[in-house]
């Protein structure tokens, strides 16, 4: 069972009033084991794959099927080009697949059709690690965003990867986003087969997999830009008003912690203890409350949780980023600066921020931010290849 945390900026604040607050959630688990691995290939074989591409996922299964399985992991494989099909069912450590060929146009809706029905047919376990593994030129008509979504509902995340030099990051990323995984960019061999051991070794230290966090949002209040940290997922699309709510997070991993920002819009504030939200995440919870005073020195003079302060500025400089605006992410990166002498993790999200902040192609900086994760002590880190 995790350990969840639920903080706001500050822990008092003035009664008979309205309340605007930033606050932030951990989930950290506690001596978990990693789970096996079902790991789901969705290749695109479209006309625009022939050739470079299509040499690139015959060498890329091979690859992991030889090279990268454990014993109790499972791989299948889906094609797409203008329809979808099963290609391979679960197979083993060691398994043969047939041939690739490539040909027709791209339909992305069929690809995440299919692969809603194939993961449909199969009970939700959460006792396995679950990844559906993207991988297309980028050059394909846009699915459903409520249907990528839904991958999550059976215990799978979907990264995605953009193979061969033309790929185009942007439908990738938000697929990815939806679903809550990463982008990768792997133009040539070499990169893909980099990409799929980080992808599958990540899978493989999996101890939670795609959890859903249940929140009851009280009375009078509402809770806002609901981000993942330090990635700048965005988990829930609008606000979420009084009343019972459920989001999937993206996995979380042996030695990381699931990190969540918001915002918090309250009507009135009581003078006295108020609770505001309840999370609750495979099987544990944490309220979140402030306490309503009359006395404005005393509010002021309270402390300001730093660590809220550092997630939220990490996911707003990470949202900036994966939006194109490096100006504004720069600038959020120097605000996070003036954190490194108060809180001793700040240094680390700065430097893989700029790091991720100046590599020169959108793509390249929408990849790095798919390898940044938070240990348990709260230290952003780079997920090894």
């Amino acid at each position: 069972m995790p350990t969840l945390n639920a903080n706001l900026l500050k822990p008092l604040a003035k009664c008979n009033q309205p309340l605007v607050s930033k606050g932030a959630l951990t989930i950290t688990g506690e001596n978990e084991n990693a789970l096996p691995l079902d790991l789901l290939l969705v290749i695109d074989m479209s006309g625009s794959m022939h050739g470079e591409g299509e040499s690139i996922v015959k060498d890329s299964t091979i690859f992991i099927l030889d090279k990268l399985m454990r014993p109790d992991d499972k791989l299948a494989i889906i094609t797409f080009s203008s329809s979808a099909e099963i290609h391979t069912d679960w197979v083993n450590q060691g398994g043969s697949v047939v041939p690739f060929k490539a040909g027709g146009g791209t339909n992305f809706g069929a690809a995440i059709n299919k692969t809603l029905e194939f993961l449909g047919s199969y009970n939700k376990d959460s006792s396995r690690s679950g990844i559906v593994l993207f991988l297309s030129d980028g050059h394909g008509g846009k699915a459903s965003d409520e249907n990528v979504r839904t991958i999550t509902e059976f215990g799978f995340t979907m990264h995605t990867l953009g193979v061969t030099s033309g790929a185009d990051p942007s439908k990738l990323d938000h697929m990815a986003e939806l679903a809550r995984g990463f982008f990768f960019n792997a133009p040539t061999f070499d990169e893909v087969k980099k990409a799929i051991g980080q992808i599958t070794k990540y899978g493989q230290s999996v101890i939670y997999a795609a959890p859903d966090l249940k929140i009851k949002v009280e009375e009078g209040v509402i809770l806002s830009d609901l981000v993942q940290t330090p990635q700048g997922l965005e988990i829930a699309k609008g606000p979420l008003k009084s009343g019972f709510h459920d989001v999937s997070l993206s996995h979380i991993a042996m030695g990381t912690r699931g990190e969540l920002t918001f915002k918090v819009n309250v009507n009135n504030i009581e003078c006295n203890d108020n609770l505001l939200v309840t999370f609750d995440c495979i099987g544990a919870s944490s309220e979140l409350r402030v306490q309503g005073s009359t006395d404005g020195t005393l509010i002021l003079n309270s402390s300001v949780n730093t660590e809220v302060t550092l997630m939220t500025k990490t996911g707003q400089a990470s949202r900036l980023i994966k939006t194109g605006d490096i100006a504004g992410a720069t600038r959020i990166i120097t605000q996070l600066k003036t954190l490194e002498k108060t809180h001793p993790n700040a240094a680390s999200v700065t430097k893989t921020l700029t790091d991720s902040s100046s590599l020169n192609s959108q793509a390249d900086r929408l990849a790095s931010l798919g390898k940044l994760q938070t240990d348990k002590t709260g230290k952003t880190v780079v997920r090894e290849d």
